[in-house]
């Protein structure tokens, strides 16, 4: 018999039907506030940090000064629904790629070295988006620094950096060797005043060179001290540090970021951790510049 021909079988039809779409409105209503804190929650921007030669950047020392910075760019970024978070800082190439590969705390952004970025470019997927303008200078450039002025390349010489852990970067574009000459031996200081004034005062174990940057070289000009010391050859003018989008994971925020980095400057907050993360303000990458980096690189 059909439902229709059973005594009261249309009533309970009717019910039965009733019933269902209740039930499939009350599993809607369940899921509806789900979706929406889920739309409504902003995506996270992991920010990274890789400076090279710095013994201070580390999660230990420099948390409050990246939290401040990703502070300042999520602020900028609101409209795009996003926050910026500090996935770590580091001062190990090693690690800092290891930070980068971490897929359960994706990076999205961050500042690198260029050697750092030029090795992992392809790799990691990584498009410059910003240069730091550290020191009020528009890139950077290396100069030995020694009792005696290094006119050609010193070879043999022991020189004292804070770039050991890039002796890649060093040897193929910072100071290259001619064919057939033999290496220098780079040695690593943390402060470069005292491979400087090992010099002066002719200590035993003294480098035969500093290479001081331009921050650095300034500052050894200030020195009466270390007045006597000579400047010698000079690097080509090179990329300082950058800030890289890592797989094009930053988005439609692009823009904004960078505004937001070139920017930084403009204001008294702005300013403060300028001074922090010891970048005053970002400009847009020299792309000449970067590119010539680039073509030292895959020459050795």
């Amino acid at each position: 018999m059909a439902l229709r021909d059973r005594p009261g079988g249309r009533k309970r039809g009717h019910l039965a039907t009733k019933a269902g779409a209740v039930l499939v409105c009350m599993v809607l209503a369940a899921l509806w506030p789900v979706r929406t804190q889920a739309q409504d929650k902003p995506a996270e921007l992991g920010l990274a940090v890789y400076k090279a030669g710095e013994k201070y950047a580390t999660d230990e020392h420099a948390t409050d000064a990246i939290d401040k910075l990703a502070g300042h760019l999520d602020g900028a970024l609101k409209k795009h629904n996003v926050a910026v978070k500090r996935r770590g800082v580091r001062n190990d190439p090693e690690a800092a790629l290891k930070l980068f590969k971490d897929d359960k705390q994706p990076v999205a952004l961050a500042i690198v070295s260029p050697a750092f970025y030029l090795r992992h470019k392809e790799e990691l997927k990584l498009t410059a988006l910003a240069e730091a303008k550290r020191g009020g200078k528009d890139g950077e450039q290396f100069t030995l620094v020694g009792a005696d002025k290094a006119e050609k390349y010193p070879e043999g010489k022991r020189i004292a950096t804070t770039l050991t852990a890039e002796q890649d970067w060093l040897n193929r574009v910072v100071l290259p060797a001619p064919q057939g000459a033999k290496p220098v031996v780079w040695v690593q200081h943390d402060n470069l005043f005292d491979a400087a004034y090992a010099i002066i005062d002719g200590e035993k174990d003294a480098p035969d060179f500093v290479l001081a940057d331009a921050v650095t070289l300034e500052a050894f000009d200030k020195d009466g001290d270390l007045k006597d010391l000579k400047q010698g050859l000079k690097s080509e003018k090179l990329p300082q540090d950058l800030v890289v989008e890592v797989d094009k994971r930053v988005g439609a925020a692009r823009d904004d970021l960078v505004t937001a980095l070139t920017g930084l400057d403009g204001t008294e907050g702005g300013k403060k951790i300028g001074e922090l993360i010891q970048s005053p303000t970002f400009r847009k990458p020299d792309t000449d510049r970067l590119e010539k980096a680039g073509k030292l690189w895959q020459s050795k």
